[in-house]
């Protein structure tokens, strides 16, 4: 018999008639959507090398060439990744014009439904609201989504889609309705023109899961052959033309993104930092997770199975090169089975709410002492938030409180204080004179939001063409770099015949791959002791030169 406490909203949503239930669910995706769209407006936000590089100037580059069915960037076919990340942010551009806001909000969009399937697959697991809702609301609160929700990149609208397509799969296998099933297989092949065969993974360990705990039975399961094998037509149907289109339009092309995905991806490659990203992602909540999955008190059985499906996300990623924002997934299950323990009453032992509070708060108050100190604005806004979660994680049982807790300091943490300390930041101005201007990103790239503030794709390479800095007509053209990459520059300029000339230069934090990495490339412990004794940024900051190229004499 499933056994769970007594608890007073419980009863009320329960109670509720199915009308109030759709519309709390509402309320819910909406608040989701506030919590996580906090600063995405920001040009100097948390980003990363994917997105300002990759994922921000692809729709702008389609937009300049009017393409649509095949991505575009750098002159070249965009086709290492599938294209409906791009399809979106394009017909986002289209709507609203070229932005941070327009490009992000799709992600937030994405990371609110992902946050609404949890509450749904939670309570068609349980038949409990109350648990579909804590479920949800600590998903919310983790540390992952708060980041990854505010980048336009292809991670969480492929855990979306993935874990979409396991709940409705579980509405199928529970109500024997073909829609249900038509629309895992929708949902599975929008995740595969995401990002391709990953979309499997949160709905296949799902599957798993209910196989291993006995909720599935492999026999029934392929007496309904004929369902399942028109639903694999659907996928087809839906999921492989735009491949084979592009395979035969572009075979090179296809063949070298193969080739380099494959590479990137360093199959067998034994390694336990998978593990480690996930204690990260689901701050405060980590240890939590590990305590309620291990002790299993009264519902065993939908514990089994969250602690199954957790697990049959996490382990593929012990075998390949894993980047934090790969296990976005996985933070579904391990929320549910945060929310199962507290529905059953389980106390967490003091070393598990310390550990993962503590580690919260550590992290808050050194980007808050961070702010404070080096005079960055936005430090008064986390004192309150902060003094709260102390409150709330270390003086108080409620876990609703500390709920409350996680979901405002990361609000706070990632969408007021980081922005302030100006990482990418550039000259209110240099957008406006690159008006008209033949431009050229060099090598690193920066400056990182020039093209998305620009509204223009701009043309990023490593490896100068003469037809790079011949400028089609007018100026002469502009070439951005940091002071780190001057020199290949320059020795590339002279060997096509180009001479490089000063047209101003300025200083700021640059991202160095991901968000948190800002520091200039090369800058050691002096040159942050130097800064933290002057309250100047100026030792950590890359320079970033601008120059006009003229054909030598």
């Amino acid at each position: 018999m499933q056994y769970f406490p007594s608890h007073p909203l419980a009863a009320q949503l329960d109670a509720l008639s199915t009308w109030r239930w759709r519309l709390l669910l509402c309320l819910l995706f909406a608040m989701a959507v506030g919590v996580l769209s906090w600063g995405i407006w920001e040009p100097t936000g948390l980003t990363g090398k994917d997105e300002y590089l990759l994922g921000l100037r692809t729709p702008m580059e389609m937009m300049e060439k009017d393409v649509w069915l095949v991505p575009f960037l750098d002159e070249m076919p965009r086709v290492r990744k599938p294209p409906l990340l791009y399809w979106l942010g394009r017909a986002s551009f289209e709507m609203f014009g070229p932005s941070l806001f327009s490009a992000r909000i799709v992600t937030v969009f994405f990371a609110a439904l992902l946050v609404l399937t949890a509450t749904l697959t939670a309570v068609e697991i349980s038949r409990d609201r109350w648990l579909g809702i804590l479920t949800g609301v600590l998903l919310l609160g983790m540390f992952g989504l708060a980041t990854e929700a505010r980048r336009f990149m292809l991670d969480v609208p492929v855990a979306t889609a993935s874990a979409f397509s396991f709940f409705a799969f579980l509405r199928w296998w529970r109500s024997a309705r073909p829609v249900w099933l038509a629309v895992c297989a929708a949902a599975l092949a929008a995740g595969f023109l995401f990002k391709g065969p990953i979309v499997a993974l949160v709905c296949g360990g799902g599957i798993l899961a209910l196989w291993g705990s006995g909720r599935l039975s492999l026999a029934a399961l392929g007496k309904k052959w004929g369902g399942l094998f028109l639903a694999a037509l659907l996928f087809a149907a839906l999921a492989l033309p735009w491949f084979y289109y592009v395979q035969n339009l572009y075979p090179e092309v296809m063949a070298e993104a193969y080739e380099k995905e494959m590479e990137a991806r360093q199959l067998w490659n034994l390694s336990p930092k998978a593990l480690f990203s996930l204690l990260l992602l689901a701050l405060p909540w980590s240890f939590a997770a590990l305590v309620y999955g291990w002790t299993q008190r009264h519902d065993k059985a939908n514990m089994r199975f969250a602690v199954l499906w957790l697990l049959a996300t996490l382990l593929p990623f012990f075998f390949i090169l894993t980047f934090e924002r790969y296990l976005i997934g996985s933070l579904l299950p391990l929320a549910m089975i945060c929310a199962l323990g507290m529905r059953q009453g389980i106390q967490l032992p003091g070393w598990a709410r310390h550990l993962g509070g503590g580690l919260s708060l550590l992290f808050a108050l050194l980007l808050t002492a961070f702010a404070f100190w080096f005079e960055r604005g936005g430090w008064p806004w986390a004192l309150p938030v902060i003094a709260y979660f102390v409150w709330a994680w270390w003086m108080q049982r409620g876990n609703e409180l500390r709920i409350a807790g996680a979901m405002l300091l990361w609000l706070v943490i990632v969408g007021v204080v980081f922005p302030r300390f100006g990482v990418n930041d550039l000259p209110r101005d240099l957008p406006l004179a690159l008006q008209g201007r033949h431009v050229i990103l060099f090598d690193g790239p920066q400056p990182a939001m020039l093209p998305i503030l620009a509204q223009r794709a701009f043309y990023q390479t490593s490896r100068l063409r003469e037809a790079d800095l011949a400028s089609p007509a007018g100026p002469a053209s502009v070439v951005l770099v940091r002071a780190e990459d001057e020199l290949p520059l320059r020795q590339q300029a002279s060997a096509l015949g180009f001479a490089l000339t000063s047209a101003g230069s300025y200083r700021t934090l640059s991202s160095m791959g991901s968000g948190i990495r800002f520091a200039r490339q090369g800058a050691g412990k002096e040159d942050w002791k130097r800064a933290l004794a002057t309250r100047d940024l100026g030792p950590l900051q890359s320079r970033v030169l601008i120059f006009e190229a003229v054909r030598g004499q």
